[in-house]
């Protein structure tokens, strides 16, 4: 039993194996679990007049304006989570990447200025109470992986003129681009106009306000590169 589900776990991660301690009783309870998942899945895509397809939904997840929402194969929604699909582009989550738990992923949040695009690559992983906000555009590459409470800004609020509340000011927006395998630590906060080049690391806690290059090593406030990544 435990090969077979091992197997089918493979098709989303190659390179998954279950523990040797995991018991029959636990691997019920997972196969339970998941279960329900794949069918809130199913249902999520049905009320939205979508093909379904293989994807995990966890309770509570909430999906706004879904006819924008793209879901890839094997894609894993955990409990909580709410998706907004309000922009002029699509948010988009590829092939067997997971979202954690209490975590938004919000195009748009107002209806006079829609925002771009959110687009998640594939086998991607995203930590729990992550926000990720699209309104300049946000592009996440394939097989990066995000800890938990993560921040994601592509717009910076406008404050030059002293004369005028800083909320009356609006916005300026600046798209946000994170390569391919990377890893991204632990409440880590991206701001507007920043790409962060591939295969690089960014140290928990790191506030990045500019661009990175690939294969680097990057820590601090404001984030600096540390060194490379194969020196």
């Amino acid at each position: 039993m435990k090969k077979l589900f091992q197997n089918i776990i493979k098709k989303r991660n190659s390179s998954f194996s279950f523990d040797e301690n995991i018991s029959n009783r636990t691997l019920f309870n997972l196969v339970a679990d998941k279960s329900f998942d794949l069918l809130r899945g199913v249902f999520t895509l049905l009320f939205q007049f979508k093909k379904p397809k293989l994807i995990f939904v966890g309770r509570a997840v909430r999906c706004f304006n879904s006819q924008n929402i793209v879901f890839g194969k094997w894609v894993k929604i955990d409990y909580g989570v709410y998706l907004s699909g309000l922009g002029r582009g699509k948010l988009i989550i590829g092939d067997s990447s997971g979202i954690g738990s209490y975590s938004q992923l919000v195009i748009s949040t107002s209806f006079n200025n829609l925002g771009e695009y959110i687009h998640i690559g594939k086998h991607v992983g995203i930590g729990q109470f992550a926000s990720i906000g699209g309104s300049g555009g946000v592009t996440i590459g394939n097989h990066t992986i995000i800890g938990q409470y993560f921040s994601c800004h592509p717009e910076n609020h406008n404050y030059g003129n002293p004369n005028q509340l800083i909320k009356d000011q609006g916005t300026t927006r600046g798209k946000i681009t994170i390569g391919e395998n990377c890893w991204i630590g632990a409440k880590v906060t991206v701001l507007a106009g920043v790409t962060i080049g591939d295969n690089s690391i960014v140290a928990a806690g790191a506030v990045v306000n500019k661009s990175m290059p690939p294969n680097s090593i990057i820590a601090g406030v404001p984030a600096r590169v540390i060194k490379g990544i194969y020196d």
